[in-house]
């Protein structure tokens, strides 16, 4: 037995009151006059003897409940405190999840809120000095520090929803630095115990840098949602990554569904700044349905839109935004060669939208390439290496080219720049005297251009082409001449390359129709449409738009937050970075804005979908997974409406005060009982 307040046993010798009261209690005798005390001296006899085993009884009820009292504020217990300082060689450290999928509905509520009143309930056995360390996703430096009873009450009580996801073995190795920390601080500390309550997705459950602990117990509590389903949006896209005023596109989002039902007329509603529209639409168990709208736009500009579906299952998952910008115009740098034709600049003057910029070959920097979003090098035959640098890092930055060789383009410089491209390089220069007879209608190049089944099209005659062999790169070729051969490239680095000069000795494309079609096509694809969303805190680098002015912050802003992201500069391009701890921490799911001194552009943010799988842990594959990390000393609950914490293993000590103030009170009520009924 020991006392967490022993000082307060001095009290004890407060006992000596009620006996001195009972030894030195002399009450006043009223005499009586009788005339015989014959038949009273045998009846006094007897009074005096019950009185006195009453008063005996009184004292001692008096005596134990003075005892009792002392004892209470002294706080007995047994355990393993020791040394009579209460928390003095223990610390106590509870892990909250408090990811999104905590949001799920249990049998008490939300996950998120019975594992805050649980939390409560252990905190709540043990002794008012005893340390806690509480911790939840964030692990900031705040959760490092260890509180006494009241302040784990109280940052328990500030627990909310974050978007931050931790594996289980990020959250276990933090518990066991901050206690090794706090162990060379405080020599006393010698015994740690650890808690954690979550919901334990299988996703999340990683253990492969785990370390092991032997001694130390472990008592892990799951929550489980009552209903394990969910439904979502992971993705949305374009039919087309053109977005023209007053034409319609098609928008397509798919919708996975996790449960094990089939899901029936699952409510989606799709919203823009001048579209709304609802449908109903069903999803087989454990699969996914893509469904789509047509979107008719009609203004220019940014377009802010977000997909609602309408379950009752996990709520936090139900939106998903996405925005895009309806450009006006569109910038274009022409770089022209020795052999450089008009026919080029002739053919992107036709639309209007389109703002054209030449330099000549020898007077190229890369200022030139600022709010530019398509480069064409216009007959050119050989290229210097700073140039060709400048044009890989423009592509890498999201930029379009589009190549139209020389006369004699065969040089090293040139094929190296077709090879960073993604192009085949050009081999040699044969002669030939056929018409090119197919092009590659199926393809997106040619969407809503031509029908593939169009036997009416106009193809150029070729005298001299480059030959290719494009079986050695990933390039797509687009038109082909009668013996097959390719003379038009595209490349997944959105660049693009003719092999063919444009002199009418080689070729009278630039006299077709289809000349003029395939310039401006490839203008329409080199617009910059930035990324319909972006996921809060993936390294996805985010092109900062070309109207920025250094000198001036940016911010992502809307009407609830306002937060200003990290900008990583790369050559003379700028992005922002919106992976690091401090944007998943304070960004929230929505539509934004990207403000210096005006609004420069937009951004779309979703959470990670992966908080969205209602896959879980079993207790027993919890309680093995960890065993085989030689974690030994483990205890796995399932906690339900009746759940009672005092089965988990926390080894703390147990306590007798309550005991000693029942029994307090049971001599005060005794006590006046026994004066009350007990006559003498």
């Amino acid at each position: 037995m020991n006392f967490l307040y022993p000082n307060i046993l001095w009290f004890l010798s407060l006992i000596a009151l009620p006996i001195i009261i009972h030894l030195f209690h002399f009450r006043r005798h009223k005499k009586l006059y009788f005339s015989s005390l014959k038949f009273i001296h045998s009846i006094e006899q007897e009074k005096k003897a019950v009185k006195k085993l009453k008063n005996y009884i009184i004292l001692l009820l008096r005596v134990l409940a003075i005892v009792f009292v002392v004892l209470a504020f002294a706080q007995p217990y047994t355990g393993s405190f020791g040394n009579g300082s209460a928390g003095s060689d223990r610390l106590i450290s509870i892990y909250i999840d408090n990811s999104n999928s905590m949001s799920a509905k249990g049998t008490n509520g939300e996950l998120l809120s019975q594992a805050k009143t649980n939390a409560k309930e252990i905190i709540s056995q043990f002794p008012a000095n005893q340390k806690f360390i509480i911790s939840s996703n964030e692990l900031n430096g705040i959760q490092e520090r260890q509180v006494n009873k009241n302040d784990a009450l109280f940052q328990i009580d500030q627990i909310n929803y974050t978007p931050i996801q931790r594996n289980i073995n990020t959250i276990i190795n933090w518990q066991r630095e901050i206690s090794e920390k706090e162990k060379k601080s405080n020599r006393k500390l010698n015994k740690f115990s650890y808690i954690l309550l979550s919901d334990f997705q299988r996703d999340f459950f990683k253990l492969d840098n785990i370390k092991k602990e032997l001694n130390s117990p472990y008592n892990l509590i799951q929550f489980s949602p009552q209903n394990k389903s969910n439904c979502f949006v992971d993705s949305v896209w374009f039919e087309s990554p053109i977005h023209r005023i007053n034409e319609e596109n098609d928008l397509y989002f798919r919708v996975v569904n996790k449960s094990n039902k089939e899901i029936i007329n699952l409510e989606v509603n799709v919203n823009t700044d001048n579209f709304d529209k609802d449908l109903f639409i069903d999803i087989p168990a454990q699969e996914k349905t893509t469904s789509s709208v047509q979107i008719r736009n009609t203004k220019k500009g940014q377009v802010f839109g977000k997909i609602e579906i309408r379950d009752q299952m996990m709520y936090w998952d139900d939106l998903f935004y996405f925005s895009y910008n309806i450009e006006p115009s569109n910038n274009i740098l022409i770089i022209n060669g020795d052999d450089h034709e008009e026919y080029v600049a002739n053919a992107f003057a036709t639309e209007s939208s389109i703002n054209t910029e030449e330099a000549d070959q020898k007077l190229v920097n890369r200022n030139l390439f600022k709010n530019k979003n398509l480069i064409v090098l216009n007959g050119i035959n050989d290229i210097s290496t700073g140039l060709s640098s400048d044009i890989i890092s423009f592509s890498k930055m999201g930029g379009s080219i589009l190549i139209i060789p020389g006369k004699n383009a065969i040089k090293s410089n040139t094929n190296l720049l077709l090879t960073n491209l993604g192009l085949p390089p050009y081999s040699s220069k044969r002669a030939v005297n056929l018409n090119a007879n197919k092009i590659a209608a199926k393809d997106p190049f040619f969407k809503s251009i031509f029908e593939p089944s169009d036997e009416t099209l106009n193809l150029p005659n070729y005298q001299s082409v480059y030959a290719s062999n494009g079986r050695n790169t990933s390039a797509i070729p687009l038109m082909f001449l009668r013996d097959k051969s390719p003379v038009f490239f595209k490349s997944f680095q959105k660049s693009f390359a003719l092999y063919a000069d444009l002199s009418l000795e080689s070729g009278n494309l630039v006299n077709k129709s289809i000349f003029p079609v395939l310039c401006l096509r490839i203008a329409e694809l080199s617009k910059r449409n930035s990324s319909l969303y972006t996921t809060i805190g993936q390294n996805q680098l985010i092109p900062v738009p070309s109207n920025y002015k250094s000198e001036t912050p940016i911010k992502i802003k809307n009407k609830e937050t306002e937060f200003i992201p990290k900008v990583i500069q790369n050559g003379s391009y700028k992005f922002l970075d919106l992976s690091g701890p401090e944007a998943i921490e304070k960004l929230r799911e929505g539509n934004y804005r990207i403000m210096t001194d005006k609004p420069i552009g937009s951004l779309s943010l979703n959470t990670d979908r992966k908080e969205s799988s209602v896959d879980y842990m079993s207790n027993e594959s919890i309680k093995k997974s960890l065993q085989q990390k030689n974690i030994r000393n483990i205890n796995v609950e399932d906690f339900s409406k009746n759940f009672d914490v005092t089965k988990i293993n926390l080894n703390q000590p147990r306590e007798y005060w309550r005991i000693c103030i029942f029994i307090v009170i049971m001599c005060v009520i005794s006590e006046i009982l026994i004066s009350k009924f007990w006559k003498n």
